[in-house]
């Protein structure tokens, strides 16, 4: 009996140690660290705002550019999204997990208790070989279990990793295969996991210039299907009532108007909505009709290009951004050519 005994304590004793060498991962995804540059300022501006706003944040959205880039392609939507929820937005571009941990640890969440805390961080880390997917896993483990130290009391609103790149690829796989593993941070109390990053993918798999024209930052289309995409989870979480952005109702036939060497000139457009996505073309002249690229709307923002082959050789491009009004929609053309822009304003009116 003696001997088992010893052997059962020696077993215990084994299980200790391996405990003790299971110990928390050690790589650069989980070591807070600072970065240079414009970086220390915008981190010490949300310092500023967390110390003016104690007791008057109940929502904070935390990551890297894309984040950050609500107050740029997405300021519209947030306007219309969180402007009334008493919100702070946490996001600097470039940041991977351990920037953010060095934020949490140094000012940005100090003396406030946000009701929600939405996070979406990580693919910073997958580029250029710097973390392997277990290594960002960590990161962002490190990070929900700051917050959940630090804010007590704040749900964690935890989203998937968005996917990147035109077309499938390797980051888009270590990103999923994170995705894959965060989601058991999910427990329906504290920390609650939504993936949406189908929502910005087409049927062949390739990710649309309309949502994200550069295929990883978001247009304002694009923030308007984030912002759609979690908005009944996100009330569910703040106890209040879900946001409605009403459809523009864009589908028809309008006259399109430009100001022209000799007046106005006025040719057919047509217009069609499907989601977020804005797809239809521009009659110039009986025999010249140019397509619709990279269409996208939001309430009443929409924006599209289009491309057209010079005489004298080259291409130009035209970008068109205007705001819905009614059946009337004003806005500018900034037209590329020759290295140069030249911006005009255009109308159209619904048949």
């Amino acid at each position: 009996m003696t001997r088992i005994l010893t052997l059962w304590g020696f077993l215990l004793s084994a299980t200790s140690i391996c405990v003790v060498a299971a110990a928390a991962p050690d790589h650069s995804a989980v070591k807070p660290s600072t970065r240079e540059g414009g970086w220390m300022k915008r981190h010490e501006q949300f310092n500023q705002k967390v110390k003016a706003n104690q007791g008057n944040i109940d929502l904070i959205f935390v990551g890297d550019s894309i984040t950050q880039g609500w107050e740029g392609q997405g300021k519209d939507v947030w306007e219309k999204y969180y402007s009334h929820r008493k919100p702070l937005n946490l996001g600097i571009g470039g940041d991977r997990t351990q920037h953010v941990l060095w934020r949490l640890d140094n000012g940005n969440i100090e003396g406030i208790q946000p009701k929600v805390a939405v996070v979406m961080i990580g693919t910073n880390n997958s580029g250029n070989d710097r973390n392997s997917a277990g290594e960002i896993v960590d990161g962002i483990k490190a990070i929900v279990s700051k917050l959940r130290r630090k804010l007590p009391e704040t749900k964690v609103l935890l989203l998937a990793v968005f996917p990147r790149g035109e077309v499938f690829n390797d980051q888009r796989g270590n990103i999923l295969q994170v995705n894959q593993v965060i989601r058991k941070l999910h427990d329906g109390e504290h920390v609650h996991f939504l993936d949406i990053g189908y929502r910005f993918i087409d049927k062949d798999g390739t990710i649309p210039r309309a949502i994200m024209p550069d295929f990883l930052h978001f247009s304002t289309p694009g923030y308007g299907v984030w912002a759609k995409a979690i908005e009944n989870k996100l009330s569910s979480l703040l106890g209040d009532s879900p946001v409605n952005v009403p459809n523009a109702r864009i589908n028809g036939a309008w006259t399109f108007s430009i100001g022209g060497p000799n007046g106005q000139v006025d040719s057919s457009m047509k217009l069609k909505k499907n989601g977020a996505r804005v797809y239809g073309n521009i009659a110039m002249g009986e025999d010249r009709e140019f397509e619709l690229l990279n269409g996208g709307i939001f309430a009443n923002h929409i924006e599209f290009t289009i491309r057209r082959n010079r005489p004298q050789g080259g291409e130009a491009i035209y970008r068109f951004t205007g705001s819905l009004e009614g059946e009337r929609i004003e806005g500018e053309i900034t037209a590329e050519m020759d290295g140069g822009k030249i911006t005009q304003e255009w109308s159209a009116t619904k048949n």
